[in-house]
């Protein structure tokens, strides 16, 4: 008989936890799950089964991938629906598909572009027969064909920001679509800080981001779309695929944000606009698997869901031993060459994965730390698998942005090098942390990063790896104790001690490496006491504004749809609300200034739009509110005022500065003097000696408006910069400073009193926003320099002295042009207008020169 005979239905369980029982064997299979996996499953079935948005918790090492397959699987089975499984990479689906056939779980792969699928597969799944095992990008595109699921899982759920938030994201690159980013230019001109627009602007305007928010001039809308839609018109891969991510944006300008650097575009909303992605949106359930879900809002926010359920195992319950990192710092070690000691100690190791926040950090990555004659990985190498690099030796992975996703346990790898500070992965990431002062935001996204990268080659707890901090900023970072504080206990006991083991000499670490890698008696008798006792004394702290952040998420997904749909005034008054939840959030100040600022913003679009007087007065308090809570960031002044509202009276210490150089441009009247001393300026400013330095700082401050001098005594600052008494900057030059080691305490302990003694001298009381600024080529503190420091202490180096002083050379251009204007208020007004459009006033001086607190933020 040729006829099939109908096959018997397929067995089913009560719950996930029963289903595993009647799994088929493979010969491959675990033969039992562990206790905290039924807990999670019986947990799920109990109390979430109907839960729209479900995060799971399952630590490193905890096995979450199976609980996610098991209730896959169930859910087919029980509600005779799609269900699909996601993952961020392609190799990471092959894991996932290889981790489901060994349990007899049926899956099918459907990762890559669909007209590749194999249409067995999509039937497979499209029957409801089997759980399709799809890329992030699968589900968010402008097209998904994946279609109308039950159950959507994904898998590294803290990694999603990136993958989400990709979909609804156009970026201009200046060199790769040259055209259109000169377009993208001068349809927002009017709105833009004038120096980004040069064709040589200084080093620090090439760094800083600039926004601006569509909303505000209907005029920019249509060069705006014009300009984005010539995407459209090359067939070419950059271009295609960022006019793909327009059209997920396009009609929709307006609830955007344009983030802008002299190199390249974001336009974006604030968090992604899940709701309109309907294969997204209409599952029954979304849960969402995490080694590390933290807390502030951070899945919220990178999935565009206004709140989402928690499911993670109890504190009282037994968690399996993380695996051993030795976290080692060199730019710890006094005297030595960071990038040549982290060299050898990659080569201890024989082989390393190297993991940057950038496409760009990886080519600076393997210039400084390939040892010679070694091989290197790239990301089109380890696409489908890690298995080559497993294998080989003396040999480097250099990947950017792979904090997640890399499993190379046991013998695969015994080296994790982390070389630059992940939390400025794109340019909303840049504004937030920098401009906006607002990273509060971005925290737990970026400390779930740094914890997920050094992780990757310590899978189980028999696992060991060295963990090399190669950067200064992440070494800064993994420094403070607020930091180390929001760590897992593990991972604050063995940052601890990686941190005072690295305060030695260059052979002194190289030999503790050495004895840890080889696992002998000397580490296990020495070491480890240590860190246990450290394990024993750490406990693990919630940041103090995670609870408002959650809150504040909510709104902000609220906020997004309302502009979304042209409802101004609902995205006000929810980014209003967002603002709220903030306002006693210390360590959020940044963050609640930004949406008090986005509530002005679409508050104002919604009372010139539909003529309510009262809306727009409502916009211009909240737009003061904002401008003050985000001092002494000075990002709204491009922006201010908002239409329709009346320009606000100058800041007293930029009247000062304006008076000044208006009197100084007058008496100025021999161009080549003048010449002269900024020349004498910019070699002081390059010289290291404190002899011609510090005379080259008093030599800026008055180019700049102020009252400068060197005051007279031992421990004063070699430079303040005094505005009347209006605002005041102290500068300690530590010009003579070798780059390596970390700053101390004496150091740290002078720059904090400047303000004092100055005070002292002026009979005075400090004005408020006045700051104390040290000047050193050092980029790392010691701990205990950082816990004494005072809030209004920041470091800069050198070179950003150096390129403030180009600023003010070009700014003295535009004003000698202004010393034969004869009428005082003219010429103010002019100089005014110069210092404005230069971002040179004393506010967005104090501002430029505050991005580094030495305590933190």
């Amino acid at each position: 008989m040729a006829f099939k005979q109908r096959s018997a239905p397929e067995l089913t369980a009560a719950t996930p936890e029963q289903l595993f029982q009647l799994l088929p064997r493979t010969g491959k299979s675990v033969a039992s799950l562990w206790s905290h996996q039924a807990d999670i499953l019986r947990d799920y079935a109990q109390n979430f089964s109907t839960s729209r948005d479900l995060a799971i918790e399952l630590p490193t090492g905890t096995g979450k991938t199976l609980p996610g397959l098991l209730i896959a699987d169930w859910r087919r089975r029980s509600k005779k629906g799609r269900t699909v499984f996601a993952c961020p990479t392609v190799q990471l689906v092959r894991q996932v598909v290889s981790a489901a056939k060994r349990q007899g779980i049926p899956v099918v792969d459907l990762s890559g572009s669909a007209k590749y699928w194999d249409t067995a597969d999509k039937v497979k799944f499209e029957s409801g027969r089997a759980t399709a095992v799809v890329t992030y990008s699968s589900i968010f595109n402008v097209n998904p064909k994946i279609t109308n699921p039950d159950l959507i899982i994904f898998d590294d759920a803290h990694a999603g920001e990136q993958y989400v938030t990709a979909a609804y994201t156009v970026n201009v690159d200046r060199g790769k679509h040259a055209e259109i980013y000169e377009d993208l230019i001068e349809a927002l001109r009017e709105g833009l800080n004038k120096e980004l627009i040069m064709n040589t602007p200084s080093a620090g305007t090439r760094r800083s981001v600039d926004v601006v928010f569509p909303v505000l001039n209907d005029d920019w809308l249509g060069p705006l779309d014009a300009a984005l839609s010539k995407l459209g018109l090359r067939d070419d891969k950059a271009w295609r695929e960022q006019s793909f991510r327009y059209g997920a944006l396009r009609g929709h300008l307006s609830a955007c944000s344009v983030y802008i650097t002299w190199d390249e575009i974001s336009i974006r909303p604030l968090v992604p606009p899940t709701f309109e992605n309907s294969t997204f949106s209409q599952a029954a359930q979304r849960i969402y698997l995490s080694a590390t879900l933290g807390s502030g809002g951070e899945l919220e926010r990178a999935f565009g869901r206004p709140a989402i359920k928690r499911l993670s195992l109890p504190e009282s319950a037994g968690r399996p031993k993380s695996g051993r990192r030795f976290v080692v710092f060199p730019q710890m070690v006094q005297g030595a060459d960071p990038e040549a000691l982290s060299r050898t100690l990659i080569e201890l190791a024989g082989k390393a994965i190297v993991i940057t926040p950038s496409d760009f950090a990886v080519s600076h990555a393997e210039a400084a730390l390939v040892p010679a004659n070694w091989a290197v990985f790239h990301r089109s190498d380890v696409e489908d698998s890690f298995d080559a690099f497993a294998a080989s030796s003396n040999s480097l992975c250099i990947l950017a942005n792979r904090y997640d996703g890399i499993d190379l346990p046991g013998s695969a790898c015994r080296a994790v090098v982390l070389y630059g500070h992940p939390n400025a992965t794109h340019l909303q990431e840049r504004f937030l942390a920098s401009r906006a002062r607002a990273s509060a935001a971005i925290d737990e996204r970026v400390r779930s990063r740094v914890v997920q990268g050094t992780g990757r080659c310590t899978r189980g707890p028999e696992d060991w790896a060295v963990v090399i901090v190669a950067d200064p900023d992440t070494t800064t970072y993994l420094s403070r104790p607020e930091v180390q504080s929001a760590l897992d206990e593990d991972l604050q006991a063995e940052v601890r001690f990686g941190l005072e083991q690295s305060e030695t000499a260059a052979d002194e670490l190289i030999e503790n490496v050495r004895v840890f890698l080889e696992q002998g008696e000397a580490w296990l008798t020495e070491a480890e006491p240590i860190l246990s006792e450290y394990r024993s004394e750490v406990v693990r702290r919630q940041p103090d504004a995670a609870v408002a952040l959650e809150v504040s998420a909510s709104y902000e997904v609220l906020a997004v749809e309302c502009a979304w749909h042209d409802d101004w005034q609902g995205a006000g008054e929810n980014f209003h609300a967002a603002a709220e939840s903030l306002s006693n959030a210390r360590s959020a100040r940044g963050y609640h200034a930004m949406e008090l600022f986005l509530a002005a913003v679409y508050l104002n679009a919604a009372g010139r739009r539909n003529d309510l007087s009262a809306v727009v007065k409502a916009a211009d308090g909240l737009a003061d509110r904002a401008v003050l809570a985000a001092t002494p960031a000075t990002w709204m002044k491009g922006t201010m005022p908002l239409p329709g509202q009346s320009a606000k009276p100058k800041a007293p210490s930029d009247a000062v500065a304006i008076r000044a150089l208006a009197k100084a441009v007058r008496a100025t009247t021999n161009s080549g003097k003048h010449d002269k001393r900024v020349l004498a300026m910019h070699e002081g400013l390059a010289d290291v000696s404190h002899t011609a330095f510090e005379p080259a700082l008093s030599m800026l401050g008055d180019l700049l408006g102020a009252n400068a001098w060197k005051p007279d005594g031992d421990g004063r600052a070699d430079s303040v910069w005094c505005w009347d008494n209006e605002l005041w900057m102290t500068l300690e030059a530590k010009s003579e400073h070798k780059p390596e080691g970390a700053i101390g305490l004496d150091d740290v302990r002078q720059t904090n009193h400047h303000l004092e003694f100055l005070a002292a001298d002026l009979n005075a009381g400090i004005p408020p926003g006045s700051v104390s600024i040290m000047i050193s080529p050092k980029d790392v503190f010691k701990s205990d320099a950082m816990v004494i420091a005072e809030a209004f202490t920041y470091k800069v180096d050198p070179e950003t002295m150096r390129d403030l002083a180009l600023s003010a050379e070009r700014l003295w251009k535009r004003l000698i042009t202004l010393r034969n204007i004869a009428d005082d208020a003219d010429r103010e007004d002019a100089v005014e207008g110069a210092l404005t459009d230069m971002r040179l006033l004393p506010s967005d001086v104090v501002d430029r020169l505050s991005l580094e607190p030495i305590r933190g933020s």
